[in-house]
């Protein structure tokens, strides 16, 4: 159920200031980080990252298993069921608050990748999950990163559930490869 969702468009040139959003009675808060300067709006976290880095994965892994109604959080800094695993911050320019070097940034969205090993087959980096905040949601902003998760990740197995946006999208994306699903 949704609960209340509110914005305030600023007047500035198409700068929008999120405030809050509730979503089956959680509240999402968009972290702000002054002191990063993230290349191409993303941020990589890996088992050396920062502890507060890991702890805005696992806030937005934590999003997801409350929208997707799962019972339990699908990130942990040690990695899910032993695998090495890599997260990855998706950010824009806080361009709604004051202007100041560097330009802060406000986090939207993360995913997690896993590294899975098969006896009769190399190694698959596995899309365990991802997700985006509502408002940055049929932005571009998947597509706009898809290549970025290819070249760094290949030929990715993309794990199950899988959603019907993301389904949609997978079919209507040109990609190199051809992710399985599992």
């Amino acid at each position: 159920m949704l609960t209340k969702i509110r914005y305030n468009f600023c007047n500035d040139f198409y700068s929008v200031n999120i405030q809050e959003v509730y979503i089956n009675n959680y509240k999402m808060d968009l972290s702000i980080y002054k002191t990063l300067n993230p290349c191409n709006n993303l941020i990589i976290v890996d088992k050396k990252s920062d502890i507060g880095l890991h702890e805005e994965v696992f806030k937005i892994a934590k999003y997801f298993t409350e929208e997707l109604s799962y019972s339990t959080v699908p990130y942990s800094p040690l990695g899910i069921r032993g695998q090495e695993n890599i997260a990855l911050l998706f950010t824009a320019e806080a361009i709604d608050l004051n202007k100041t070097e560097p330009v802060p940034h406000r986090i939207f969205g993360a995913c997690c990748f896993s590294k899975y090993s098969f006896k009769e087959d190399k190694d698959y980096w596995a899309l365990e999950w991802i997700w985006f905040h509502p408002f940055f949601r049929n932005r571009g902003n998947l597509k706009k990163y898809w290549a970025y998760l290819e070249k760094n990740f290949g030929d990715f197995i993309i794990m199950e559930p899988v959603s019907n946006d993301m389904k949609v999208f997978l079919e209507h994306t040109e990609s190199k490869n051809k992710h399985r699903i599992m």
